[in-house]
């Protein structure tokens, strides 16, 4: 029996192994560079009180986190590079002992074509936090902010959607777990007339 045909069946498995590896190396490797053209963007702030703790933008007219004007910078300078773009991931970091907060956002190329070049969130914390962070009665459902974000931009044709939903020591059915509890929405819209979907050449 010669050496390939007594060897022929272990040959071939290791070649198979060897090959699944290296596919897997070069799958691996495409997906981290294609992972490298998302957008990072941090941010941290300090509060004062709880109500502040989660003003990632402002409250009550004083501006705390100013996320969201950060945040729409940096996705319409994702638009001006030629790709429609939408945030992937809000990762917050909140610290109620300390009344710090910290904030990171990955911007990717949205899939759907669509531009969500405006980014803004809202919420509650204290006493019927649950309720009150996308009540209808005080604006701050979906709906109610699409109709302001329309009327501010003159963008009849806006979307909005929901990127996160935050809870923070706060059980996802609204019980209470420790300080400042919190939940907060954050959303993503298009504003199609002033950023209108950039269409790829075929």
């Amino acid at each position: 029996m010669g050496f390939y045909k007594k060897y022929r069946l272990p040959i071939l498995i290791t070649v198979g192994v060897l090959s699944s590896f290296i596919i897997s190396i070069a799958i691996d490797k495409i997906m981290k560079k294609l992972k490298s053209k998302n957008l990072i963007v941090k941010g941290n702030f300090t509060a004062l009180n709880c109500d502040e703790l989660h003003a990632f933008q402002s409250t009550s007219g004083k501006i705390v986190g100013n996320m969201n004007v950060i945040v729409n910078k940096a996705l319409e300078e994702f638009y001006q590079s030629g790709k429609n773009p939408t945030i992937e991931k809000v990762n917050v970091i909140m610290d109620a002992k300390n009344f710090k907060v910290s904030w990171e956002v990955e911007i990717s190329e949205s899939k759907d074509k669509k531009a969500w070049v405006g980014f803004t969130s809202r919420g509650s914390a204290g006493n019927n936090a649950f309720e009150r962070a996308n009540s209808v009665s005080a604006g701050q459902d979906p709906k109610s902010i699409l109709k302001k974000i329309k009327s501010t931009y003159n963008e009849e044709n806006s979307e909005i959607k929901t990127i996160f939903e935050l809870f923070y020591n706060m059980s996802t059915t609204g019980t209470a777990l420790g300080k400042c509890p919190t939940r907060q929405f954050f959303y993503g819209y298009t504003k199609p007339k002033k950023f209108p979907p950039i269409l790829k050449k075929i």
